[in-house]
């Protein structure tokens, strides 16, 4: 029995080739997108789910709502977490992370480290596997936790506990012993290091900071006490705490019209979970958007869906060949169920060998995949917890609807009617057509999307910034070489290159450079009764020259005035914050016993183009921070060959660089790449949904000219023309595609403004692109349909009408 059944079976789908093919390609392909994007959204979902206590661990931060906007705070000064844990008996553990730097040393050997400077509560927090040690490693200031890669580069092995090395930390080389190596970071971890150092030894003047409020610059993490993380309960216990270390900034925020939170709170102190850390709307943390991984899931299900439903307009469309032999199969004996069995087995065992090429598609695709997605994603991955339950529960769903509901409706039709090849399916009619008109609203939906996804990141590349971004060169200078020295040297060497025109650096870069670096630091101070928040860069002599950045009032900081160490420039944002440009410049602000405002700068986008621009200041004071970063001004002519020849220079400095140069333009369309990522995915699934639905509705025009076959004739031989024949047949086509428009163009409206909402700077989207997307869908259902129709308006009338 069942080896008749599988022949059969085989026999039909060798008997409808095309039909067959059609199945096979449209589901394998959707299968693999699906896949793919299936495999793309459980591992951003499984983020930093490898910690035991990751709903008891929290990032602490702070929210205000002052007029120009909601506000969010998660950088911290030194004095804040070791506080925090002390006043509030919740907080089990505590633990500071800073980012930075180190070049660790062993005999002559010696590598750049990515360290992170943590407290001694971090490795009890967090679980990250140590190959050797404990996690009590970092409980002596002089002690360093390394990974196994370092250990292996430093040491040839790993089992190097109680080993010593040296560790250059802000210029200075310090011993170290090293009590704990780490095994290789899943790759769904948030934070990342290969070397862990304590906090205390982050800034050169730690001692200097531990009473200082003002100056944030590092994440505060903490464990909750109970089995699980309370944010609302932490909220509510950090107030008093708050307003005893806040008190000026919060009077501040009162006089100054900021809106108190539903619970009266000007300064309010949140703790985000770990399980949100890599997803949320609140663009700190990892940042990403919390609606990223279910976008993905919903275009896999939508891409499904298409394919899903093809397969039904196509069984159909396939059944009108098959009347006979299912009405022979009737007056024989053959049962409904019977029948429903035989063509849902067919449906099964098409679905069984479109999964099949679908998962050996995806295996192929991945490599490509994760180059252009930058992702490290494995099919194994698809075998992982509920992951392979998941998504054979939906192949099986899939499967049942797409495979049953043919069975089903092929099986109850009247058998004298399938003997006289007279089929009719009008009872499917109204499913097939609403299928059909979701498929293409889907279609419209993606596409709008796509286009307003586009021009949004067009317009952020191509937006004007307030700097010159085209012929800047941005350098890391790494801790290879004393920051200051790298600089004079550099100016030295590139005097003799006809295409360099200014050299100058700053301890911040600008966008994300080839060292992966997006830091910023604030600084707050009492002026006139008020606080002042504001970001604080260093800057080197020629800073706005290097850049372009435009001068408004004052002057620049000059060689020429030796007291410029103590002076500062503003931007635009800032001297409004100090009541003015007038009122400001030439006067003195309470920081590091005084500094004076020389100059203000034309405000400029420092930050990416999700944020509006803040206040600013810049200073030269070496002592204060050192320089990370150098930028060189060539000249617009052969900048491809400008930046290897200023790399040149920079290796013939500092051998031992490991980050390469970049030009500005780079480092500022580097900050979208998650945009440009999940663009770049909603382009593809726009391109599979319009190419999937053409084939469903290949099989609706199918399925209706066969139906009117004589018809076509009889008009044929009335007088019709071929272009009366093609309109008559595209009609309903094209209604179909204008309701799905109607449907899908609201919808997409609606889901383009909301992702809009997280960039300060963005495009409106207007009756041009929605038009545009809706003309798209159009014009490509329109060349699927006339193909169909051109053929049976030509077709000879003789054929159609002989048997009549």
């Amino acid at each position: 029995m069942l080896q008749n059944f599988i022949v059969v079976t085989l026999r039909n789908l060798r008997k409808r080739k095309v039909f067959t093919t059609i199945h096979i390609l449209g589901l394998s392909v959707a299968f693999a997108a699906a896949i793919l994007l299936f495999l793309t959204a459980m591992f951003e979902l499984s983020y930093d789910d490898f910690h035991a206590n990751r709903g008891r661990i929290g990032m602490v931060y702070d929210v205000s709502n002052p007029t120009t906007g909601k506000e969010y705070g998660e950088t911290k000064p030194i004095p804040f977490g070791p506080t925090l844990k002390a006043e509030i008996p919740a907080v089990e553990r505590m633990s500071r992370f800073g980012n930075g730097a180190a070049i660790l040393r062993h005999g002559d050997k010696q590598f750049v480290a990515a360290a992170r400077f943590v407290d001694p509560d971090f490795l009890h927090m967090f679980s990250f596997s140590l190959q050797h040690g404990n996690a009590s490693a970092l409980d002596a200031l002089d002690n360093i936790v390394i990974s196994e890669t370092m250990a292996k580069n430093l040491f040839g092995h790993t089992d190097v506990i109680g080993e010593s090395i040296e560790a250059q930390i802000n210029g200075q080389w310090q011993s170290k012993v090293v009590t704990a190596v780490t095994t290789i970071l899943p790759q769904n971890s948030s934070l990342t290091f290969n070397t862990l150092l304590r906090f205390e030894h982050m800034m050169p003047d730690y001692q200097g900071y531990l009473d200082n409020w003002g100056h944030a610059n590092h994440s505060v993490f903490i464990q909750w006490a109970g089995d699980k993380l309370d944010p609302v309960a932490f909220n509510r216990q950090a107030r008093p705490f708050m307003a005893t270390h806040y008190e000026g900034e919060i009077a501040n925020l009162k006089r100054d019209g900021a809106s108190p939170d539903e619970h009266g709170e000007y300064l309010a102190l949140h703790v985000l979970p770990m399980g949100e850390y890599h997803l949320n709307s609140l663009g700190i943390g990892g940042g990403g958007p919390p609606m990223f991984p279910w976008m993905l899931l919903l275009i896999a299900t939508l891409i499904l869906f298409i394919a899903g439903s093809n397969f039904v307009n196509l069984s159909l469309a396939g059944s009108f060949t098959r009347s006979r032999e299912i009405g022979m199969r009737k007056t024989l004996g053959g049962r409904p169920w019977q029948l429903m069995a035989q063509l849902w087995g067919e449906s099964l065992l098409v679905c069984l060998f479109a999964l099949t090429l679908g998962g050996l598609l995806a295996w192929a695709l991945l490599p490509q995949y994760n180059a252009n997605m930058n992702y490290s994603l494995a099919i194994s991955q698809l075998f992982a917890g509920w992951n392979l339950p998941l998504f054979l529960a939906t192949f099986l769903f899939l499967t049942a609807i797409s495979g049953g509901y043919p069975a089903w409706l092929m099986a109850r039709i009247n058998t004298i009617q399938t003997l006289k090849g007279k089929l009719q399916l009008n009872a499917g009619g109204g499913l097939r057509s609403a299928l059909t008109v979701v498929q293409f609203a889907i279609a419209v939906v993606l596409i709008i999307g796509t286009l307003v996804m586009s021009s949004q990141l067009h317009y952020l590349h191509t937006r004007p910034l307030g700097f010159n971004k085209t012929e800047v060169i941005s350098i890391p200078i790494g801790d290879e070489i004393d920051k200051e020295t790298a600089l004079k040297r550099m100016r030295a060497e590139l005097a003799s290159l006809p295409q360099v025109e200014s050299l100058s650096g700053s301890d911040i870069n600008i966008g994300r450079g080839s060292d992966g670096g997006a830091a910023t630091s604030r600084v707050g101070f009492g002026y006139e009764d008020r606080t002042i928040r504001t970001h604080w860069l260093r800057v080197d002599y020629d800073y706005l020259s290097t850049l372009d950045l435009q001068l408004v009032a004052g002057r620049d900081f000059s060689r020429d005035f030796a007291t410029d160490t103590n002076a500062v420039l503003i931007n635009e944002q800032m001297a409004a914050q100090l009541g003015g440009i007038d009122k400001i410049l030439g006067q003195t602000i309470p920081v590091n016993d005084g500094m004076q405002v020389i100059g203000v700068v034309k405000d400029y986008n420092f930050k990416d183009l999700r944020q509006q621009i803040e206040p600013l200041t810049m200073f030269i004071n070496p002592n204060e921070f050192p320089l990370e970063y150098l930028f060189v001004k060539v000249r617009p002519e052969n900048l491809a060959t400008s930046l290897a020849a200023v790399e040149a220079v920079w290796k013939k400095v500092n051998p031992r660089a490991t980050d390469g140069a970049s030009y500005l333009d780079e480092n500022t369309d580097n900050q979208y790449r998650r945009d440009q990522r999940f663009t770049n995915i909603i382009i593809s699934g726009a391109t599979l949904a319009i190419l999937i639905s053409c084939m469903g509705l290949f099989a609706i025009a199918l399925l209706s000219i066969n139906r009117r076959v004589k018809e076509i004739g009889v008009r044929k031989v009335l007088g019709a023309s071929v272009a009366g024949i093609i309109v008559l047949l595209s009609r309903d086509f094209i209604k179909m595609v204008g309701i799905a428009f109607v449907i899908g163009a609201p919808v997409a409206w609606w889901a383009a403004n909301k992702w809009l909402e997280s960039f300060a700077y963005r495009i409106d989207v207007n009756a041009g692109l929605l038009i545009l997307g809706g003309a798209i869908v159009l014009l490509v259902a329109l060349a699927t349909v006339i193909t169909q129709s051109l053929r049976a308006a030509l077709a000879n009338p003789v054929e159609s009408l002989r048997d009549e």
